[in-house]
């Protein structure tokens, strides 16, 4: 059975199977001027193995291309959706595990709602510009590697980025 990778689309995760796969195929072949031909291929080679409804087929085609521009080092064309973002790094680690938590913990005692997303794929950690695990990252900020702060730090960083996000 091929890997399972989790992706968004329109904000919800979702798992497809023998996407790696796919894009380890397509990515050596990308330019630019042939983004549209590739996305379309990961697509149907996507659709191959994984159920995507027709009304969600957009979203999906979107998501997957921004994935193909990510695999050739490439910024995402879609734009992140405003507000709070935080990303949990981690290994598989009970510590990760844990600062997953006080992350969930904090945003209920601050009564936030924030996108919350954990990032475990190596090459996505180091995308991020990591060094080690565990790891928060809150709207694109690293606020902490290689341990958990203390829950007054996490409720801090929290309210100073969900300040900003509706500035913005």
């Amino acid at each position: 059975m091929k890997d399972v990778k989790q992706i968004k689309v329109n904000g919800h995760q979702v798992g497809i199977r023998g996407l790696d796969q796919a894009l380890e195929e397509l990515a050596p072949a990308y330019a630019p001027e042939r983004e549209q031909e590739l996305a379309a291929q990961l697509l149907d080679r996507v659709r191959r193995e994984n159920y995507i409804p027709d009304p969600a087929r957009q979203a999906y085609a979107e998501a997957l291309r921004d994935l193909l521009r990510k695999a050739v080092g490439l910024e995402p064309l879609a734009r992140p959706k405003e507000g709070l973002r935080v990303q949990v790094a981690c290994g598989g680690c009970a510590g990760g595990d844990r600062l997953l938590q006080a992350v969930y913990d904090a945003l209920a005692r601050l009564e936030l709602v924030g996108e919350v997303e954990r990032v475990s794929d190596a090459l996505e950690i180091a995308a991020l510009g990591l060094r080690g695990t565990p790891a928060l990252v809150v709207n694109g900020a690293v606020k902490a590697v290689g341990s958990i702060p203390p829950d007054g730090q996490i409720e801090d960083w929290l309210s100073e980025a969900a300040g900003e996000a509706k500035e913005a």
